[in-house]
């Protein structure tokens, strides 16, 4: 049984910039912002020098998962273009099964920018990862699957959601346990209902965010509102919250585990996605969510020293520009 990814397949394009260039271009500091053509375009000519790596939150948790043995497959739409060989290369370094045929569109991208503060801040632009069907999933496999992780754009991947539409069936009919995580306030806001609805009935197992986007689903602007009020909800919840720690949420329970801070991180991309492959993997072995919650800090403290998202053995697979 494996444990199954759904979500971008970005190339990352990893740069280091100041808090000017994100006022410039109208990135918020530490969150997401949705570009057009034209603006991803401007803010990417305006990078001295970058390197592209293969990216996407699903993708780099399931990486740092495959990276420690667990068996893997991720379900994304990469681009048919000069980034395709680079991305499924990664996957085959770490021994994530990767068979989804390549789309029509580009390659979709995400900037990751880091700030000298190690803070990291996004700008992406869709792509060919929004093109994800229904047909190209392999529903057998889905159905087999021992937990299913998905990025809450899978709402919006495809033709009328079929996609979507697709996992929340295999879910309920195969009791899978299912894990979303939400990754900008707008795009949280807008399926803040969708995902309640989801925990209500049982589908999500787990919802996954941090201080900034978990609050647009409740309306609340702190941490302690945040958890009041997402401690209601029918399903479990992992809120990050950088150097403040993280909070586990279970049937109105809360158990906190601090942060140890890093002195001088070179950047804090990826840091997010490597934690939750910690938690999830100790949460599938059993442990106890105090040993779940420092095996995912131990995991996201490794890549705090490395230009990369994923375990650090994705350098063989990236290009510098």
């Amino acid at each position: 049984m494996e444990i199954i990814g759904i979500g971008l397949s970005n190339i990352d394009l990893m740069a280091h910039v100041d808090d000017a260039f994100l006022a410039r271009h109208k990135v918020p500091k530490g969150s997401v912002r949705k570009c057009d053509t034209l603006s991803f375009a401007r803010l990417r000519a305006d990078l001295s020098t970058f390197d592209a790596i293969p990216g996407g939150c699903a993708a780099n948790t399931i990486c740092g998962m495959a990276a420690h043995g667990v068996s893997t497959r991720f379900f994304g739409k990469i681009g048919n273009d000069s980034f395709e060989s680079l991305y499924r290369a990664s996957f085959h370094e770490y021994g994530v099964a990767y068979d989804v045929k390549a789309g029509t569109q580009e390659t979709s991208q995400c900037a990751v920018l880091v700030t000298p503060d190690g803070e990291r801040s996004f700008a992406y632009i869709h792509g060919a990862s929004w093109d994800l069907e229904d047909t190209d999933l392999d529903l057998e496999v889905l159905a087999q699957a021992r937990l299913i992780y998905a990025e809450i754009y899978l709402f919006e991947f495809g033709r009328e959601s079929r996609a979507a539409k697709a996992v929340f069936d295999s879910v309920l009919k195969h009791k899978t346990p299912l894990v979303m995580k939400v990754l900008d306030s707008d795009f949280g806001k807008k399926c803040a209902q969708k995902l309640k609805a989801l925990s209500d009935a049982g589908v999500l197992t787990l919802l996954v965010g941090n201080h900034f986007n978990l609050p647009c689903l409740t309306g609340t602007n702190d941490i302690p509102n945040t958890i009041k009020s997402l401690s209601t909800w029918n399903c479990n919840v992992l809120l990050t919250a950088n150097t403040h720690g993280a909070y586990f949420l279970s049937k109105g329970d809360v158990f906190y585990a601090p942060a140890t801070p890093i002195p001088n991180p070179k950047n804090t991309a990826g840091a997010g996605d490597q934690f939750l492959a910690g938690f999830l993997m100790g949460q599938l072995d059993n442990k106890p969510i105090h040993e779940c919650m420092e095996f995912a800090a131990s995991c996201a403290k490794s890549i705090l020293m490395h230009d990369t998202t994923r375990p650090p053995l994705v350098n063989r697979h990236s290009i510098r520009f």
